[in-house]
Order: structure tokens, then sequence, then C-alpha cells
């Protein structure tokens, strides 16, 4: 529910110097203060991603979206990127992910055992309230 960048995975967990596999994004409010939020941006890197491409994956929603969307192994997780479109027109991400939990780490992250606390709460602006 909360705009902004945020951690999807990062394998091995709490370790910042050996980096696996990290997959982050930006997510962004289309169509209004309280509308729903959507992948604009997201990254694959860590070694698991280089050995893929150099420097790793990086899409855009607003790039080519006419490419078909295919399964990329990093390790023995399975990620999918794919291009989407609302019934309104505004374009966007879809991520998604196979074997995560056949990682063989303990995998950070939204998607994996962080805490999601703080991304999953309504702005207090969203908040409906009714009196009776």
């Amino acid at each position: 529910m909360k705009a902004g960048r945020h951690v999807l995975i990062h394998i091995p967990r709490r370790d910042h110097t050996n980096i696996l596999l990290h997959v982050d994004g930006d997510v962004q409010r289309l169509g209004g203060q309280c509308a729903d939020i959507y992948f604009q941006e997201l990254n694959i890197t860590g070694s698991w991603a280089n050995v893929k491409r150099a420097g790793g994956f990086h899409y855009r929603a607003q790039g080519v979206g006419h490419q078909r969307s295919r399964w990329v192994k990093f390790g023995t997780v399975q990620v999918k990127v794919a291009h989407g479109r609302t019934q309104q027109g505004f374009k966007y991400l879809n991520l998604y992910v196979k074997n995560l939990g056949r990682a063989g780490y303990q995998v950070g992250g939204l998607l994996g055992e962080d805490d999601h606390t703080k991304e999953a709460m309504v702005p207090e602006a969203c908040h409906h309230r009714v009196a009776l």
C-alpha cells in the first residue's frame, strides 16, 4: 500500500556483502491519491543475475511491452517479469517467482522473511470512516 522503492527478495537475508539475488522495485500510485499501486520499475541484481547478464536485469513499465515474458533461472529461483496495462491505460509490471523456498538460504525482502507491516499500512488519507 506504500508507494516508493521496496526490496522484494534479498538472498541471503541480512548479508549485504555476498549478495546472490536482490530484487527491488519502484511502486507508484496511479490514478489518484488513494488509487491502486503498481510496479513501475523492477531491478534484478546480485551474483546469480550477473551470471546471466552483466549488471543484472532492469525493467521499466514504460519500456517496450511487446516482448514475450519468460522465466529466468537464478540459482534455484525462477523469476518472470511481465508488462501489463490497466483498463485506464496505465502501464505496469508484474513479478512472478517460483521456488523461492528452495533457494538454499534465508530469504529477505517483502516476499521473504522480512517484516512488511509498514508497507502494508493504508495511508491515513485513504482510510474511509463512517460516523453513525
